[in-house]
């Protein structure tokens, strides 16, 4: 939807004001970081207590899953913690538990203790619902005495209502065999986390293909369907694209695995060696005879009955033709429409590769499905992949340089989180780190085209060692949860006093959206008539989204239109996009009036913008037309183009612009640059008009009225907006720099009076800090340690709001003379 203001039929639409928004982190396992996007970061230990079994203190944990608000997030840790020295926790053998965080209260509660009378074992890959209502796990445990006999490899997938949805069950089974007893199945993949529907009521799981005769190490997928009996044969189904017998091809199969649901379970994405969009489906191909089938990722829509149709290629190169060399990791948004998956594939969208020969990194891929938005998926010509792991803003596309993996997606599928080693995506560089599949974890706006760092240490300037991995996204993307071996560097503290837990530790991170809705003065309204209506926008800056489901305006003379808002749809506003509030304003008697207004979300940690809105009770005579504008980005310190309205005087008798003035949030940042309607008359009907310039005094959304004032007192008013952004310019002493030397660095176009951070990209060397003017000027020696690594580098300047240049310069190690001496051939 346009941010530019318009009056139509009698309707006048205005825009928005900044107001900024705080963020804040949440330690689930240990500790919480910055976000690179500049919100202040709340670090919080959590209190850990339990309705169930007790645990003190850190708890080593991994593989997060968060609900789809944020509040509650369920991981795998080790039993007990470090400080519990009990003779039950010595004795306790297993080595994975589970465990379930309600970031409001704080609290973290053992879900899979050890039951009385069932042997031990051990509990991996949580999943919560979309909704936080239920929890599925894998576990070696019978947790269900009278279907699990806790044989053979003992893993079984169960579910349970949790207690707080106010409906509690205790462990369902949820892997039965398909031979017809009502057995537990003891042999469900430990590789793959079970997938879980919204409302809890599909899960799907991986398990070998049992049903096929002599098929050693192949897998499938089973789709369970809770709203059916136990003994309705449609409660358990393969999912489509399976094929119906072994392979019997040149090539080693796998089979299907990587389950990922949509919402409530329409879709259903997979990775699979089989040509599973065949009606009938088939054993797929590999790159050589005896080598491993390709796999790749597909959706299944089990809405579509036609067999020819219902399953479709995700990871296709633009000629239709599946991938030479596979995909893996599928994610699906809550709709179905985006797909997020990896491949390795350079042959999936034009972009520059890193030259490679046989093993290119994987890259991080993003399918929109519908780009029409018409709600038709897949239709031809109609569809579009977009490369996520690449360097933003860069024409033509360059695709990260070293591996990324682990797509998540926000619910709307906007927002793409994933963990890469790449060193090409940021300014600066996180330092290697951790296990094989550990990296830094980015965010993309595959949208706006951004990418922010999640894991910042806590001088909030340079990145964490990238040990991190398996990131999760809330529905908005506001919370991101991933597990991480650099707690500590991230907190800047240790874990705990004594002897600290070491391991993997679950960190949750919140970056709330950055929201404006202008102070709005709907001008003079004939006393007891309700005036026009006003659209008034609320305009999402990001990084996340943002769910309104409530309107409301503390003065009763002005009205809400909710059926026509869109702001009380609880519809979510992504990071550059907007909702409109429709209000009137009916006077009761002469002068002026004003309320709060505030569009706001409900449930866990909330978020709401207020705005003030005016008007007055009287004889209307002048209008403008539009109602508002909106100037556009310009950078601070530079002017737009002239913008031009018109004032209409729209009563019966003569009139005149008795004067025009600018007030509002953000007042200093605009001005009157024309007024043809100085010193003149106006007769009924009549216009003249008058230009304002937007000259922006600081970064971000501004916004102000421009009143136009009769000689009688009545008037109206014009609402204008922009945004504005630094443009920080930055100059050395020369690009070669001598390592034991020092070079003068200086700039401008930074935020005035802030503090600066002067750092070699990669994220070597000492940090040097200085002040910037009020200009936003600086100029600082900065030294260069006698032993700095020689070779191209990059000189990066960051302010703390994240305002950042750089420039490449080459370091000129030091040389190391050695003296000669007497007898050993140099004197």
């Amino acid at each position: 939807m346009s941010n530019n203001l318009a009056y139509r039929n009698g309707r006048r639409r205005a825009v928005i004001a900044a107001a900024g928004v705080l963020g804040a982190g949440m330690i689930l396992g240990a500790s919480a970081v910055g976000v690179s996007a500049r919100p202040i970061v709340v670090v919080e230990q959590v209190d850990v207590e339990a309705e169930g079994p007790i645990v003190d203190g850190e708890i080593v944990g991994s593989h997060p899953s968060i609900s789809g608000d944020g509040h509650f997030v369920a991981f795998q840790g080790i039993p007990g913690s470090a400080d519990d020295q009990t003779e039950e926790a010595i004795e306790d053998p297993r080595t994975s538990t589970v465990y379930l965080t309600n970031r409001e209260s704080g609290l973290t509660t053992e879900v899979t203790p050890v039951p009385e009378g069932v042997r031990s074992g051990n509990s991996l890959h949580p999943v919560i619902s979309g909704d936080g209502c239920t929890l599925v796990v894998a576990t070696e445990m019978a947790l269900d005495v009278f279907s699990d006999d806790d044989t053979n490899d003992r893993w079984d997938v169960y579910r349970m209502r949790l207690p707080h949805c106010g409906d509690p069950t205790g462990w369902e089974l949820i892997s039965i065999s398909s031979d017809g007893s009502d057995l537990a199945r003891d042999d469900v993949s430990t590789l793959d986390p079970p997938a879980i529907s919204r409302n809890g009521t599909l899960i799907a799981y991986t398990h070998p293909a049992t049903q096929l005769l002599d098929a050693q190490e192949l897998s499938t997928i089973s789709l369970v369907d809770l709203t059916l009996p136990v003994h309705d044969p449609g409660r358990s189904t393969i999912v489509a694209g399976m094929p119906v017998a072994a392979p019997n091809t040149q090539f080693i199969h796998t089979g299907l695995d990587q389950p990922a649901l949509s919402d409530y379970g329409r879709f259903v994405s997979f990775r699979s060696d089989a040509q599973s969009t065949d009606a009938v489906a088939g054993w797929g191909t590999g790159i050589e005879p005896g080598g491993p089938a390709t796999g790749q990722v597909y959706v299944w829509d089990r809405e579509q009955s036609d067999p020819f149709l219902a399953v479709r290629l995700v990871s296709a190169r633009p000629d239709g033709n599946p991938s030479t060399v596979g995909a893996a990791d599928p994610s699906l948004s809550r709709d179905g429409r985006f797909v997020a998956f990896t491949s390795s594939d350079v042959g999936l969208v034009p972009a520059a590769f890193a030259p490679c020969a046989d093993a290119c990194p994987t890259q991080v891929y993003r399918l929109d499905r519908d780009t029409d938005q018409n709600g038709w998926f897949d239709e031809v010509s109609r569809i579009k992949m977009t490369l996520v792991s690449a360097e933003p803003d860069s024409d033509p596309l360059v695709a990260g340089t070293a591996p990324s993996s682990q797509p998540a997606l926000s619910a709307d599928g906007q927002l793409v989180a994933f963990v890469t080693k790449a060193p090409n995506l940021q300014l600066l560089r996180a330092s290697g780190g951790g296990e094989s599949s550990d990296g830094d974890i980015l965010v993309a706006d595959a949208l706006l085209g951004t990418l922010r760092r999640v894991a910042a240490t806590a001088d909030g300037i340079r990145p964490a060692v990238a040990a991190h991995a398996h990131p999760q996204l809330s529905d908005t993307g506001r919370s991101t949860v991933f597990d991480t071996l650099a707690a500590e560097e991230l907190l800047a503290a240790p874990l705990l006093a004594g002897d600290a837990a070491q391991g993997r530790q679950v960190v949750a991170v919140s970056a709330e959206p950055t929201l404006s809705l202008a102070d709005v003065d709907l001008g003079t309204t004939m006393v007891g008539l309700e005036g026009d209506e006003w659209y008034v926008a609320v305009i999402n800056s990001g990084p996340t989204s943002f769910t309104p489901t409530q309107v409301t305006v503390s003065n009763h003379h002005f009205k809400v239109n909710e059926e026509a808002s869109t702001c009380t749809l609880g519809v979510s506003v992504p990071p550059g996009g907007d909702c409109t509030v429709r209000l009137t304003f009916t006077p009761s008697a002469s002068g002026s009036v004003s309320g709060t207004l505030t569009v706001s979300e409900d449930g866990f940690q909330p978020v709401a913008v207020s705005s003030r809105v005016i008007g007055a009770g009287g004889d209307p005579a002048l209008r403008t037309n539009p109602a508002g504008a909106d100037l556009g980005l310009v950078d601070v310190g530079q002017s737009s183009d002239e913008f031009q309205f018109d004032v209409e005087n729209i009563s019966l008798a003569p009139s005149a612009v008795g004067a025009v003035r600018i007030r509002g949030a953000h007042a200093d940042d605009f001005a009157v640059t024309t007024n043809s309607c100085a010193n003149r008359p106006l007769n009924p009907r009549a216009t003249c008009s008058v230009g304002v310039t937007f000259s922006p005094t600081a970064a971000g959304r501004r916004t102000a009225l421009v009143e136009i004032v009769s000689p009688s007192g009545q008037y109206t008013t014009m609402v204008t907006a922009g945004d504005a952004q630094y443009a920080p310019q930055l100059l050395l002493t020369g690009d070669e720099l001598e390592a034991g030397s020092a070079f003068i660095a200086g700039g401008s176009g930074y935020p005035p009076n802030t503090e600066l951070s002067v750092v070699f990209g990669d994220g070597t060397g000492e940090v040097v800090t200085t002040t910037t003017n009020g200009d936003g000027g600086f100029l600082i020696e900065v030294p260069i340690a006698s032993n700095e690594r020689g070779g191209d580098r990059t000189i990066v300047v960051q302010a703390t709001d994240g305002t950042v240049a750089s420039t490449p310069v080459d370091v000129i190690p030091e040389q190391n003379l050695m003296i000669g001496l007497p007898g050993f051939g140099l004197g």
